[in-house]
Protein backbone atom coordinates (compact mmCIF):
# COMPACT_ATOMS: atom_id res chain seq x y z
CA UNK A 1 0.00 0.00 0.00
CA UNK A 2 1.55 3.33 -1.24
CA UNK A 3 1.05 6.04 1.49
CA UNK A 4 0.51 9.45 -1.01
CA UNK A 5 1.98 12.36 1.42
CA UNK A 6 0.58 15.41 -1.08
CA UNK A 7 -2.77 13.74 -1.17
CA UNK A 8 -3.45 13.52 2.51
CA UNK A 9 -1.81 17.27 2.92
CA UNK A 10 -4.30 18.10 0.32
CA UNK A 11 -6.87 16.29 1.98
CA UNK A 12 -6.18 17.46 5.54
CA UNK A 13 -6.20 21.50 3.97
CA UNK A 14 -9.67 20.36 2.32
CA UNK A 15 -11.44 19.22 5.94
CA UNK A 16 -9.55 22.52 7.50
CA UNK A 17 -11.26 24.93 5.80
CA UNK A 18 -14.68 22.69 5.65
CA UNK A 19 -14.05 22.85 9.38
CA UNK A 20 -13.52 27.18 9.21
CA UNK A 21 -16.64 27.40 7.30
CA UNK A 22 -18.64 25.34 9.74
CA UNK A 23 -16.95 27.34 12.50
CA UNK A 24 -17.44 30.56 10.53
CA UNK A 25 -21.04 29.76 10.40
CA UNK A 26 -21.50 29.39 13.64
CA UNK A 27 -20.42 32.60 14.89
CA UNK A 28 -22.53 34.11 12.76
CA UNK A 29 -25.39 32.07 13.80
CA UNK A 30 -24.35 32.97 17.30
CA UNK A 31 -24.35 36.52 17.04
CA UNK A 32 -27.66 36.88 14.76
CA UNK A 33 -29.74 34.61 16.81
CA UNK A 34 -27.66 35.01 20.53
CA UNK A 35 -27.94 36.94 22.96
CA UNK A 36 -26.92 40.14 20.96
CA UNK A 37 -27.67 44.13 21.09
CA UNK A 38 -28.97 45.48 17.88
CA UNK A 39 -24.55 46.32 17.06
CA UNK A 40 -24.52 42.77 17.44
CA UNK A 41 -22.50 42.76 20.28
CA UNK A 42 -23.42 42.00 23.50
CA UNK A 43 -25.75 44.55 25.67
CA UNK A 44 -23.80 46.26 28.62
CA UNK A 45 -24.99 44.29 32.07
CA UNK A 46 -25.64 41.32 30.66
CA UNK A 47 -24.73 37.76 31.59
CA UNK A 48 -23.13 37.33 28.07
CA UNK A 49 -21.00 40.29 28.41
CA UNK A 50 -19.85 39.79 31.53
CA UNK A 51 -18.97 36.15 30.45
CA UNK A 52 -17.01 37.43 27.75
CA UNK A 53 -15.41 40.06 29.92
CA UNK A 54 -14.47 37.47 32.57
CA UNK A 55 -12.78 35.23 29.69
CA UNK A 56 -10.92 38.36 28.10
CA UNK A 57 -9.99 39.02 31.31
CA UNK A 58 -8.74 35.42 32.32
CA UNK A 59 -7.01 35.09 28.84
CA UNK A 60 -4.76 38.65 29.65
CA UNK A 61 -4.05 37.00 32.78
CA UNK A 62 -2.79 33.66 31.38
CA UNK A 63 -0.94 35.90 28.86
CA UNK A 64 1.02 38.22 31.41
CA UNK A 65 1.56 35.16 33.70
CA UNK A 66 3.46 33.14 30.57
CA UNK A 67 4.93 35.76 29.39
CA UNK A 68 6.06 36.60 33.05
CA UNK A 69 7.56 33.86 33.21
CA UNK A 70 9.27 33.40 29.92
CA UNK A 71 12.66 34.42 30.17
CA UNK A 72 12.78 31.46 32.62
CA UNK A 73 11.68 29.12 29.76
CA UNK A 74 13.67 30.45 27.29
CA UNK A 75 16.76 30.21 29.34
CA UNK A 76 16.09 26.63 30.20
CA UNK A 77 15.38 26.13 26.64
CA UNK A 78 18.59 27.59 25.46
CA UNK A 79 20.66 25.57 28.16
CA UNK A 80 19.03 22.08 26.55
CA UNK A 81 19.40 23.20 23.31
CA UNK A 82 23.16 23.65 24.02
CA UNK A 83 23.51 20.90 25.46
CA UNK A 84 21.78 18.94 22.50
CA UNK A 85 24.36 20.98 20.57
CA UNK A 86 27.57 19.80 22.24
CA UNK A 87 26.36 16.39 22.54
CA UNK A 88 25.66 16.31 18.55
CA UNK A 89 29.52 17.78 18.44
CA UNK A 90 30.76 15.05 20.71
CA UNK A 91 29.14 12.08 18.06
CA UNK A 92 30.53 13.72 15.55
CA UNK A 93 34.09 13.90 16.80
CA UNK A 94 33.99 10.34 18.12
CA UNK A 95 32.68 9.31 14.70
CA UNK A 96 35.78 11.35 12.70
CA UNK A 97 37.85 9.57 14.94
CA UNK A 98 36.58 6.24 14.40
CA UNK A 99 36.66 6.96 10.81
CA UNK A 100 40.79 7.73 10.86
CA UNK A 101 41.73 5.18 13.35
CA UNK A 102 39.58 2.31 11.19
CA UNK A 103 37.92 0.90 14.72
CA UNK A 104 34.38 0.24 15.12
CA UNK A 105 34.69 -1.12 19.13
CA UNK A 106 32.55 1.70 20.47
CA UNK A 107 34.18 3.22 23.05
CA UNK A 108 37.77 1.74 24.13
CA UNK A 109 40.56 3.39 22.63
Amino acid sequence: MKYDVVEKVQQAGLILGALGVIGFVGIIWLMIYGNLSGNLGFASGTTGYNNTENVITNITGGFNTFFGFSNTFFTIAAIVLLIFMLVGLLAIVWMIMTIQTGRNKGFDM
